[in-house]
């Protein structure tokens, strides 16, 4: 077994943390498609159509 320096230093490697990183984008990007359709449902509700027209 590692000692402890070096097990943790292992877990903090740049390669793991541009994964987790890339992991909590993808969850806050399905976090934003599902308030989007919720959204869009309300906006249906109201009769209201979404501005679609794109972002710069």
């Amino acid at each position: 077994m590692l000692p402890v320096s070096l097990s943790e230093s292992t877990e903090e490697a740049p390669g793991n943390l541009l994964q987790e990183l890339e992991r909590r984008q993808d969850d806050v990007l399905a976090q934003l498609d599902e308030l989007e359709a919720k959204l869009n449902e309300v906006l249906e509700g109201l009769k209201i159509e979404p501005d679609t027209t794109p972002l710069d």
